[in-house]
């Protein structure tokens, strides 16, 4: 599987997991808004990547 592929399927998991967390636990913690934040910065360099090798 090429990289970018792995960077946004990695942010799209680091999201959902970070938003059952926040669910499950009845509020969202500064950590669960980083693994967020985290998740979308992953997402924006699998974008990057993608648009970098011209596909």
């Amino acid at each position: 599987m090429e990289q970018w592929k792995i960077s946004i399927l990695t942010g799209v998991a680091l999201i959902i997991l970070a938003l059952i967390f926040s669910f499950v636990r009845g509020g969202i913690s500064i950590w669960m808004a980083i693994v967020i934040v985290l998740g979308v910065i992953d997402i924006i360099f699998g974008i990057m990547r993608k648009k970098k090798e011209g596909i």
